[in-house]
């Protein structure tokens, strides 16, 4: 045992990349022949791992590309500058999970320690980028009274947005040929481009108008406070016990043993409700809001609820139990679910969900398509020697059992049936009444694949915009990350094609709304929700017609 400890110790200390070695790496060149060969890999990848490679693009149009870049590499880049060069290939593929990341600048290894845990000032700030303008969406510092919602953003360290849209809009895109999700991702992954363009920085220079006044603003780097010594910290504890207790038997009487032991147990129970509240419903601290939150927009009328699921990724599957349990009690004849700004997540979610909006049997997905019976064995790619090490047992049985159980169709295609894929019977709670959704650009692969469904269907009245993620489906499942033997960029690639058992003759674009309702730059800065007040009217005039 000691043995083995000692050995994988050493595998997680050559795991862990120095960051001088890291650094020094972004700022090489590599040779035309070393760019090729990265080229050739990722082209080999691509082939090997995606299901659906030519879904919107032709074979020979892809390899074309390929050549011409291979044969436009003759002088030395930098990894980043064949970023720059080889990610709109992948992005021509035009499959949104599929992406490309950049080498990251960081602090040096003899200052590691310092910016350990720290943030970077560049990280503060999340965005939306509406009529190519970008728009602070949440500031992070609490502190900071001058950045707030609304505020949009000329320039940071003299670099504008629109620069980095014309520089790296084509080194990502939707799925198909929807345009909705590409300001939307770029919003999303703008951090990283001025990453790449200022490099690790300990502060930047935001020129932004706010209420029509400009300004320039300086945000440094925070750096997490050094913690106090255990000594002094119980010291500290124990003075401000000690201090509300003499506060408390100064003004209260002394509580009896059963009063005392009602007193703990009440709040025992206080915080096992919230413990499961925020575990069941997927608590962000960060945001202090929840993945799936009910509420109730008309005052004093329970039966109009909106369902806002912000990700299938944080909580539990199985708290749909819960909402719906919540619904059927306050008789909800009109329920809205809200899936703007929902990337997707878990497909077995997705299906949980389904079987709540519909009152009769049904089949969710198509079965998924891979490559080959080995194809889940790429989930080691990209993982550290360690995780391969230590996952190895299970991922392997795994893979071999998923690759035995796929199926070979008539027209050659491995299909893998899915818990998804069977009939499904819907719950015994299901909702009956009427169901509306609200849908935008970075309504994406899951929450896609559940707006498509419901459309098919024709379950539900749609508002808002066209989804990022198509109505025909989308290839994710697992997505290993594959690192580059030469420039080190990183690769990532879905294994698995999954399709909405519904689908549309209109190949390549989301699901479109019933009637399209997009937030102008006053609406986004007025916190004025355009979609839900449409919803909200159309529903009192559908009672008062009633």
């Amino acid at each position: 045992m000691k043995k083995i400890s000692c050995a994988l110790l050493g595998l997680l200390f050559v795991a862990c990349a120095s960051h001088d070695k890291q650094n020094s790496h972004y700022y090489s060149k590599l040779t035309p022949h070393q760019l090729k060969k990265d080229v050739k890999y990722v082209q080999k990848q691509l082939t090997n791992m995606h299901p659906d490679l030519y879904w919107y693009i032709s074979k020979e149009a892809l390899n074309s590309k390929f050549d011409s870049l291979k044969n436009t590499l003759k002088e030395p880049l930098t990894p980043n500058e064949f970023f720059l060069k080889i990610s709109p290939i992948v992005a021509s593929v035009r499959q949104g999970h599929m992406s490309m990341s950049m080498v990251q600048l960081t602090s040096a290894d003899s200052v590691k320690k310092k910016y350990k845990n720290s943030l970077n000032p560049i990280d503060n700030f999340e965005y939306e980028y509406l009529n190519n303008k970008l728009f602070v969406k949440r500031n992070k510092l609490k502190n900071d009274t001058l950045i707030q919602k609304g505020t949009q953003v000329l320039s940071i360290n003299g670099i504008t947005p629109n620069y980095l849209f014309e520089k790296y809009g084509k080194t990502f895109t939707s799925d198909g040929y929807n345009k909705t999700a590409v300001p939307k991702f770029f919003a999303r992954r703008v951090n990283s481009f001025y990453q790449n363009e200022l490099g690790f920085v300990d502060s930047i220079n935001m020129e932004v108008v706010c209420a029509d006044s400009a300004f320039h603003h300086t945000i440094k780097r925070i750096f997490k406070e050094k913690k106090a010594k255990k000594k002094e910290v119980d010291q500290t504890k124990k003075d401000t016990l000690t201090n509300q207790s003499i506060a408390k038997n100064d003004t209260l009487q002394k509580r009896t043993k059963e009063e005392e032991k009602a007193r703990k147990l009440a709040l025992k129970e206080a915080s096992k409700k919230t413990f499961y509240k925020h575990r069941w419903f997927g608590y962000d601290s960060e945001t202090k809001t929840y993945s799936k939150q009910i509420s109730y927009p008309v005052a004093q009328d329970s039966t109009i609820a909106v369902l806002t699921i912000k990700d299938f990724i944080k909580g539990k599957t199985k708290v749909y139990d819960t909402i719906f349990a919540e619904l059927n009690k306050h008789n909800v004849q009109d329920l809205i679910i809200d899936l703007r700004g929902n990337p997707g997540g878990r497909l077995n979610e997705i299906h949980q969900l389904a079987q709540y909006l519909n009152d009769t049997t049904f089949v969710f997905t198509q079965p998924a398509t891979i490559t080959k019976r080995t194809t889940f064995f790429n989930i080691f790619k990209g993982k550290s020697v360690t995780s391969k090490i230590l996952g190895a047992p299970f991922f392997s049985v795994f893979s071999t059992i998923r690759g035995i159980k796929a199926q070979r169709t008539a027209e050659g295609e491995l299909r893998l049936k899915l818990k998804s894929s069977k009939i499904t019977q819907p719950k015994p709670l299901n909702y009956k009444n009427n169901l509306y959704v609200i849908t935008d650009g970075m309504t994406f692969s899951a929450a896609a694949i559940i707006s498509s469904h419901l459309k098919g269907r024709e379950r539900a009245f749609f508002v808002g915009d066209e989804t990022g993620g198509t109505f025909n489906g989308t290839v994710a499942g697992i997505m290993p990350a594959v690192k580059l033997p030469h420039s080190k960029l990183k690769l990532r690639v879905g294994l698995m094609t999954i399709k909405p058992n519904e689908q549309s003759q209109t190949e390549g674009y989301g699901v479109m709304p019933d009637v399209y309702i997009k937030p102008t730059e006053e609406d986004f800065m007025n916190d004025k929700d355009t979609a839900l007040e449409y919803l909200l009217n159309k529903i009192e005039t559908n009672k008062k017609g009633s």
